[in-house]
């Protein structure tokens, strides 16, 4: 998603933000909120996990019942009762449909992070410090092809020596131009930044070892941009034989599409890119649902339903040891209808991916990132503009404890 720049605040307002978020941080690390895997997942005190899920469920469906009609107490409990027997008899069902066979192959994915959206530009100054409290390991940083590789050379310096975040490289937006020219300014970018680029040498103070790119994805959402499929592929298919055959050390992440049963998208990888398993690492997906829980399966196109149908058609394709890489995921608190939340409802929806996350093995989730940490207006009829964990002000939604005490725990 694209979001707009910002300009720079005065210094009066910088002070009182950064002041007011360096206070929440430390409340948050005073209370020591935590996420623990195990049967269930817990954030602070509260336990949570499917049972959790579906009482959590259960009572929003009843109370959106009671605000429309007049239900007594005894009949509101029985109604509660049923529709958590129901969710879990879901997470039952789907339990059972996903659960690994003889033949089947476990997705080899590294270490779990949980991480941070990082916009497309650079980072004004209290950006920098809000990202510097969050303390994620990995940020999801964007660049732009038309412009020259070493163009963003402060913002790394920035990220490794004041925020102390790994960059996860989106390359190119939802367009990417020239295929020539841009397999020729990926190597490059690679050649730079990633394990023993130029940028390492020319900073030896810097710790390569933990900061040098590894991960590189290849545009954001194409599939909504200007880009057909079959366009995508061509443009991006030199550029996969350019970095395998050149042997650089580059972990390819590939934007999946899944809608429905539709599944043209990456259909039509594999039928148009020779070889196509060999030159990439993982698929890259954004499973939201706005405004919807995403741990409701009854509908085709909710979230988890989306997951099992890519996991299902990675296999059909001999990728089902290949890692996903959930490169964008959250929920809008502005005013814009149905496909926005309260901050509330918010905040138990990222709870709820980042437990699912956890606790699908079989779903072989490597990288979670969170669209993103700060709004960008307030009181906007624009989903777009409030997506944060923190208000345009700096200020914390009550997610940004639950994401950050993910952060602190899955860092990769």
């Amino acid at each position: 998603m694209k979001v707009p720049s910002l300009k720079r605040r005065s210094l009066t307002i910088a002070v009182t933000v950064m002041v007011t978020c360096l206070a929440f941080v430390a409340s948050v690390a005073s209370a020591g909120a935590t996420i623990k895997v195990g049967s269930a997942v817990t954030v602070g005190a509260k336990a949570t996990g499917v049972k959790a899920t579906c009482i959590r469920e259960a009572k929003r469906k009843t109370r959106r019942s009671n605000a429309t009609a007049n239900v007594s107490s005894t009949a509101s409990r029985h109604a509660r009762a049923a529709l958590r027997r129901r969710c879990m008899a879901r997470f039952r069902r789907g339990s059972k449909h996903t659960q690994p066979t003889a033949s089947s192959v476990t997705p080899n994915a590294g270490s779990l992070a949980i991480a941070i959206d990082g916009g497309y530009s650079g980072w004004w100054p209290e950006e920098v410090e809000f990202r510097t409290a969050l303390n994620a390991a990995v940020t999801r940083h964007e660049w732009d092809p038309t412009q020259p590789v070493d163009d963003q050379d402060d913002f790394m310096l920035e990220a490794t020596t004041e925020v102390h975040t790994r960059i996860h490289a989106v390359l190119g937006g939802n367009e990417l131009g020239d295929a020539t020219h841009y397999e020729d300014w990926v190597i490059a970018f690679i050649r730079r930044y990633g394990v023993g680029g130029s940028f390492w040498s020319e900073h030896p103070s810097l710790d390569a070892s933990r900061y040098a790119i590894t991960t590189f994805e290849l545009g954001n959402e194409p599939y909504f941009g200007g880009m057909s499929i079959s366009e995508y592929t061509d443009t991006v298919q030199p550029t996969l034989e350019a970095v395998k055959q050149l042997g650089l050390p580059a972990k390819i992440i590939i934007p999946s599409y899944i809608f429905g049963n539709d599944t043209d998208w990456i259909d039509t990888l594999y039928q148009r890119i020779p070889n196509f398993n060999s030159e990439f690492y993982a698929f890259a997906d954004h499973p939201y649902w706005y405004g919807h829980d995403p741990a409701d399966t009854s509908n085709g196109n909710s979230p988890f339903g989306r997951i099992e149908t890519l996991r299902e058609k990675m296999a059909e394709h001999g990728a089902a040891a290949k890692p996903l890489f959930f490169t964008e995921y959250g929920e809008s608190t502005a005013n814009c209808g149905s496909e926005c939340v309260s901050e509330s409802v918010q905040a138990d929806h990222i709870r709820e991916m980042i437990e699912a996350v956890v606790s699908h093995k079989d779903w072989g989730v490597e990288l979670l990132s969170i669209y993103q940490l700060h709004d960008w207006s307030t009181d906007s009829s624009s989903r777009e503009q409030q997506f944060g964990l923190l208000r345009q002000n700096g200020t914390p939604k009550p997610a940004y404890a639950i994401a950050r005490a993910a952060m602190q725990q899955y860092r990769g």
